[in-house]
């Protein structure tokens, strides 16, 4: 199964400075991709609460693209091109290129720029649009792809959690493959507070799998079924169930 993600947009970073620019903005080891390589990003505020995940993809020299939720990604072009200053670089989304969602492993795609493997049955890859206008997504597989995601524990951030979590409430450090944090990597907005919660264990709220009422969205509080109040991060109807899977943050129990 293969279609258009209505729920993506394509980022471009571009120029001599695009990979210092974003190794000083973004929570992992820009500096460490090669071209074709991929990885999690986030990108926090001064407090370490992220405005937005996504995956970057190295696709050249100077050139990187990133799959951000939509609704994110104008306040993201918006923030990061206002701290660009003399940095020699691009930042614009893409509007001729496509998020591409597989369900099952892409045979070999002559027009992407870049195939990402998410993991669990999920790929991604990044096409131009034009190829694949006929790519709509039914609504059930849709869900399937949510529901992958939420049980995979790989969360996102969208319009309605911004400024919500630090990455470690929503388990963005270990997130698989390969995590979204770097330790080591140097400063970027935020980076005290997250260093801070990961060395000294201050994070009293963790990413969790839980049923939540059928009519729960993002950033939600609701009551998880053992009479807890969560924060709802990401939410997936199931086909003929009574109630929704999500990702929530709960607390951890005390001891």
């Amino acid at each position: 199964m293969h279609y258009v993600s209505p729920d993506h947009s394509i980022i471009t970073f571009d120029g001599i400075d695009a990979q210092a620019f974003l190794q000083s903005q973004l929570t992992n080891d820009v500096a460490a991709l090669g071209v074709g390589d991929w990885q999690w990003q986030g990108y926090c505020n001064a407090k370490g609460r992220l405005h937005a995940t996504f995956a970057l993809v190295r696709t050249g020299e100077t050139t990187f693209h990133a799959v951000n939720h939509t609704s994110t990604t104008a306040f993201l072009v918006k923030r990061l091109t206002m701290f660009r200053l003399r940095s020699k670089l691009t930042i614009n989304v893409d509007d001729t290129l496509a998020a591409i969602h597989h369900l099952t492993e892409p045979a070999e795609r002559p027009h992407a720029l870049a195939t990402l493997a998410l993991g669990n049955g999920r790929w991604v890859s990044i096409e131009p649009r034009s190829e694949n206008e006929s790519l709509t997504p039914k609504p059930e597989y849709l869900g399937q792809w949510n529901i992958i995601g939420i049980k995979s524990k790989q969360p996102e951030i969208v319009s309605e959690t911004n400024e919500m979590f630090v990455p470690q409430m929503i388990g963005f450090d270990t997130v698989q493959p390969k995590g979204g944090v770097s330790f080591s990597k140097g400063c970027y907005p935020g980076q005290e507070v997250v260093a801070r919660a990961h060395y000294r264990g201050a994070v009293k709220r963790r990413l969790a799998v839980a049923e939540v009422p059928i009519d729960a969205v993002p950033g939600a509080t609701v009551t998880s079924p053992d009479g807890q109040e969560v924060d709802v991060v990401n939410v997936a109807r199931q086909s003929a169930a009574s109630v929704s899977v999500a990702l929530v943050v709960e607390p951890i129990p005390a001891g």
